[in-house]
């Protein structure tokens, strides 16, 4: 499995457009602006998240693989952040639609519902929809649909803090969703195959994708109950439990780069989302004539789930933990590490 680099911001990466598209009233709007014609195999990509593009986590993993496809010469794009409201990112789409965008990729799955009604009016634009694993044979002639390993990365995530020996292990959650249970259920399994003494106290689940204020609460919540390591599966509550766990003296893992220093100080590994690999897999088959009818998963194998180096924070993390997850990792590649 590759490691990844630290993520820029993403104000760094992407050009703020002045004008919102048509029919819309918030969110904001980044697009390539390139200054010359696009050339005819360029291919015009519209995309929406429904999170801030710098969380550093699931919504900036799309902004940092299309703003790469543009500095390639393969795409370019407009995209919006914030359009978690079907009401709002139903026309958004409907508009890039209109305007004779080649491909439209909604990444989460708050959109799935407003691309499916979309694609159907729009049967000669290529769309994408994202959702847990129940999405993946929803695809249609001109809908591709994608997920990410749920199991591969709880049990990664949870055999990194497992490794570290840390115990009781407090865990902060988004929403109680079926996908994030299952990341849960997956987390838990990992430690224990680390760490068979390890204790869990009860989830917090914080309420929302984005509320970092309630998340860093429920952190710290966890600490006072005895927490020596807590975890969370990103999104923009992870720079509070980031935060929260800095300021208690205690391990995290899963604290994505917009924590800040200080909270990735604490943090000794995330396992998250690397876009690029799929996103250039989609434009391709645009291009080619190839794309829709299918649904597809990002995994360690291609490359679609990656982590951050193995952090020791000061040596409280054992020297032999790096080692034992490069194992764990090739053992989850090859098979011989079962998860489920």
């Amino acid at each position: 499995m590759r490691r990844r680099a630290s993520l820029l911001p993403a104000a760094a990466l992407i050009t703020v457009a002045g004008l919102a598209l048509a029919g819309c009233s918030s969110g904001s709007s980044a697009s390539s602006d390139s200054s010359t014609p696009a050339a005819d195999d360029v291919i015009k990509v519209g995309a929406l998240t429904p999170g801030n593009t710098n969380d550093g986590a699931f919504n900036q993993s799309l902004a940092d693989a299309l703003e790469k496809l543009k500095d390639e010469g393969l795409i370019d794009y407009e995209l919006r952040d914030q359009m978690s409201d079907p009401a709002e990112s139903e026309p958004v789409i409907a508009d890039f639609a209109s305007q004779g965008y080649d491909l439209i990729i909604g990444h989460g799955i708050e959109l799935g519902d407003a691309v499916f009604s979309v694609a159907e009016t729009f049967p000669d634009v290529k769309f994408t929809a994202s959702g847990g694993p129940d999405i993946l044979e929803k695809y249609t002639d001109n809908v591709e649909t994608w997920t990410y390993s749920t199991p591969e990365v709880g049990y990664l995530s949870g055999y990194i803090a497992g490794a570290t020996g840390a115990s009781p292990i407090g865990r902060v959650e988004s929403l109680e969703l079926d996908f994030v249970t299952a990341t849960d259920a997956f987390f838990q399994q990992g430690v224990t195959a680390a760490n068979p003494a390890a204790e869990f106290l009860p989830v917090v689940y914080a309420g929302s994708f984005d509320d970092a204020q309630a998340a860093a609460a429920a952190t710290t919540g966890l600490i006072g109950q005895g927490a020596k390591l807590v975890y969370t599966t990103g999104d923009g509550i992870a720079a509070g439990v980031g935060s929260a766990a800095a300021d208690g003296g205690v391990l995290s893992v899963g604290v994505s780069s917009a924590g800040g220093e200080a909270a990735l100080a604490n943090n000794v590994s995330t396992v998250d989302l690397d876009m690029y690999p799929i996103v250039k897999a989609w434009v391709e088959e645009v291009a080619d004539g190839g794309f829709g009818g299918k649904g597809v998963t990002s995994t360690l194998a291609n490359g679609g789930i990656v982590f951050d180096p193995i952090n020791d924070v000061g040596g409280q993390v054992p020297a032999e933990a790096a080692a034992k997850v490069d194992e764990v990792i090739a053992g989850i590649n090859d098979g011989s590490v079962t998860i489920g």
